[in-house]
């Protein structure tokens, strides 16, 4: 499952100073010396304000996502319980990325906008991190990139190589300044990647929002980071062209980088029979990332990422009543043991906000949502 109304991630801070132009062509230069992908073309810049910034994310979403998509997924998030009922998805998403936005580029357009009005505080080094997609554009084709997935959790295993890379790329040229590198230096990975959530106090829209939302929005940041940070000190700089010629096809490849390397599959899942009566409106992937959440949103947090390693494969299917309109959701889920399985039963078992049914078969939990 994918949170799909983030095609980006505006990353905050950069100050919008007048020289900032003349600081990415150099820029661009030192990613290529890191990375060994030449620079091919000079990349297009411009000032936004923050009133275009919002209209430029509120046309963004209208071209990409139908009403109809967005009234499945609004529907699918909450049958899960990870939104509540009166969360306004559209909305609330202009209104999170809107808030950290200080710099992006736009790889539809080619183009790298920097926020006018963005504080003078934080360091020039986000600058690298939106250059880093600008360099890789240039040889993937980021925009096509993201679309090859063939399914919603090789999606989100997609950004994080993404927006992992280009985190790396950051924190990698910001340690340089001071004598030290990623590449030799596994204290500052480990430092780095403990950064994630420091300074979420100063934006009052992620630090509140649903944990599911937050943590789609974060996942690619922070997990994409080390996964990149593991394959770059296995393979080098060999290893920012391989992770997109050949990238994750999970989110459990992302969270466990051996998993990659090895090429481990999940188990093929096959979700019970929908009802006659109903039309399907969705199916998908439910990975380990959504597992993830599930057990951080209605478990124990400081558990979660050991507890969701256990899964192994998921599927999900939303339908709609033909005459009533009363949804579905149907979801199995697959752990590596029984003892795993039962956890996440009764982890099912505790969700109130909507009518469950939840039988487990061994390894399988089988679960089924109708709304009240």
């Amino acid at each position: 499952m994918r949170f799909g109304l983030l095609a980006f991630l505006l990353v905050p801070g950069l100050a919008a100073q007048t020289d900032l132009f003349a600081e990415i062509d150099p820029a661009m230069k030192e990613l290529a010396t890191n990375t060994g992908l030449p620079m091919k073309s000079r990349v297009d810049r411009a000032f936004i304000s923050k009133a275009k910034l919002k209209t430029f994310l509120e046309t963004r979403i209208k071209e990409t996502v139908s009403d109809e998509e967005l009234r499945v997924e609004t529907l699918t998030l909450r049958l899960f319980g990870f939104i509540p009922a009166d969360y306004d998805l559209k909305s609330s998403t202009v209104s999170l990325l809107t808030e950290q936005a200080a710099a992006f580029y736009d790889y539809r357009k080619k183009k790298m906008f920097i926020l006018e009005s963005a504080p003078e505080s934080t360091q020039r080094f986000v600058l690298t991190h939106e250059l880093a997609h600008a360099l890789a554009d240039q040889h993937f084709n980021l925009g096509r990139f993201i679309r090859k997935g063939k399914s919603d959790d090789g999606a989100t295993a997609r950004l994080a190589v993404m927006e992992g890379q280009a985190q790396w790329l950051m924190y990698e040229i910001m340690g340089s300044k001071m004598g030290q590198s990623l590449r030799t230096d596994p204290g500052l990975v480990k430092m780095m990647a403990n950064m994630g959530e420091s300074g979420l106090s100063q934006y009052p829209e992620l630090t509140n929002a649903p944990v599911y939302i937050r943590e789609s929005l974060l996942f690619p940041y922070s997990r994409g980071f080390v996964f990149n940070a593991q394959v770059i000190e296995k393979l080098g700089n060999s290893g920012f062209s391989q992770v997109f010629r050949r990238p994750p096809t999970t989110t459990q490849q992302i969270l466990h980088v051996e998993k990659y390397f090895d090429r481990v599959e999940p188990t093929p899942v096959v979700l019970e029979p929908t009802p006659k009566t109903h039309k399907v409106l969705v199916e998908g992937t439910f990975g380990e990332f959504d597992c993830l959440v599930m057990f951080k949103q209605f478990g124990d947090p400081a558990t979660s990422l050991d507890r969701a390693a256990h899964w192994r494969g998921g599927q999900f299917r939303v339908s709609e009543h033909k005459k009533t309109k009363e949804p579905l959701l149907q979801y199995t889920v697959v752990f590596k043991s029984a003892e795993a399985a039962v956890d996440f039963a009764a982890l099912q078992a505790h969700q109130k906000s909507e009518r469950r049914s939840v039988e487990q078969r061994a390894e399988r939990v089988v679960v089924s949502v109708g709304m009240r």
